[in-house]
């Protein structure tokens, strides 16, 4: 199968900072999709925790739930600061890395190298067009 994303495969400072860039927009992306998801859970638990603890004489069972509930809360609490935490340190510290050096080495080492190709392509055109029409003058002058 053959994919339709043509990847900067060209030079590995190219590949580096687009990888660097979809580690971020991963990362972006997963940051908000868990934050949302998290929030959700909060407030799915919020009612029947009010609900609990507005009750005057709760009994046994009630209790109980309350106190499952509280502790579910606490645990997604946790949770959601250690994930979100993976998340903006973790892969934002290496999709800044790989994004950052990518792109300083492709400008200070490669782009150089081609922007001095492209001129001297361009010279060597420009060469090869001045001798076709001294070569075309020639013939012109010997045949006439």
């Amino acid at each position: 199968m053959q994919s339709r994303i043509p990847l900067p495969t060209d030079n590995v400072y190219k590949f580096y900072a687009m990888f660097g860039l979809l580690i971020l927009l991963t990362t972006g992306i997963m940051f908000f999709i868990r934050h949302e998801y998290y929030n959700s859970m909060a407030f799915e638990r919020l009612v029947p925790i009010e609900t609990l603890k507005a009750k005057n004489k709760p009994t046994a069972a009630e209790k109980l739930e309350l106190y499952l509930l509280e502790q579910k809360a606490e645990i997604a609490k946790l949770n959601k600061e250690f994930e979100l935490g993976i998340y903006s340190s973790c892969f934002l510290i290496f999709g800044l890395g790989f994004t950052s050096s990518g792109f300083y080495y492709w400008h200070t080492k490669i782009q150089p190298m081609q922007d001095k190709l492209l001129e001297l392509q361009v010279k060597k055109a420009e060469y090869e067009v001045r001798a076709l029409h001294q070569q075309l003058q020639r013939t012109r002058f010997t045949r006439s």
